[in-house]
């Protein structure tokens, strides 16, 4: 079941999908959302019909709200300095690059379910406990 209010808060800065016939449409987040916000909206990110082959689309997205984390920055306050600057050159890495990882630290940018698995990970491979490393936890599609 979609939380039309929590889709209403993710906004227009979906990629929205308006192709027709699509087998997967009434369980894709960006065709939901088209039917849902696509009159708010004069241009921006689409599905292209290119993407829908042989029924299977490219661009599925599950209608399936996850869990994101929002703003880190209590992920050093444990580490030695023996393993800072590895441990901070690493989780650069999984977060896409040293300005993704700045936007990931201040919250303006989500950290993924699987990113923080793997961030979890390595914070366990140095011995260090992978809980509390985040500010907060927004539910969004």
């Amino acid at each position: 079941m979609i939380d039309k209010e929590l889709l209403r808060k993710t906004g227009t800065n979906i990629t929205m999908c308006f192709l027709e016939g699509c087998p997967k449409a009434e369980r894709c987040i960006r065709h939901i959302a088209y039917e849902m916000l696509g009159d708010q909206k004069a241009c921006g990110s689409t599905v292209m019909p290119s993407s829908l082959k042989d029924g299977e689309c490219s661009m599925f997205a599950e209608a399936v709200a996850k869990s994101y984390a929002k703003g880190a920055r209590r992920l050093f306050d444990e580490v030695k300095m023996k393993h800072y600057k590895t441990l901070k050159l690493k989780v650069t890495g999984i977060l896409g690059g040293r300005a993704s990882f700045y936007r990931c630290i201040r919250g303006e940018k989500l950290i993924s379910q699987e990113q923080q698995q793997r961030i979890a990970e390595l914070f366990e491979s140095y011995g260090y406990k992978a809980d509390n490393l985040y500010d907060e936890y927004e539910f969004t599609y």
